[in-house]
């Protein structure tokens, strides 16, 4: 699993075709910390390039339904920075 989506880089330019992918997440029975890496595209994630971005959000666990990474992706998905954000 993954979100599609277009951002700014962290070095201004724009990363139309971006490939978010959960990294790692951690947390109490309160809350997580989810991890993000943001690459260029998906060829980019595939092979093992650098990331543009890397975000790290904090995410209640009563937000989350369901299965725990499809429910982290949905609850990504109404954050700002990821506004228009695809399932990949």
């Amino acid at each position: 699993m993954a979100l599609k989506l277009s951002v700014q880089t962290q070095f201004g330019a724009p990363a139309p075709d971006a490939y978010a992918r959960i990294t790692n997440f951690f947390g109490t029975k309160d809350q997580i910390q989810v991890q993000v890496a943001i690459y260029y595209n998906e060829d980019a994630r595939h092979n093992n390039m650098a990331t543009v971005r890397e975000d790290a959000h904090y995410i209640a666990m009563e937000d989350l339904k369901g299965d725990l990474i499809p429910a982290i992706y949905e609850v990504l998905k109404t954050f700002s920075q990821y506004e228009g954000a695809v399932d990949a």
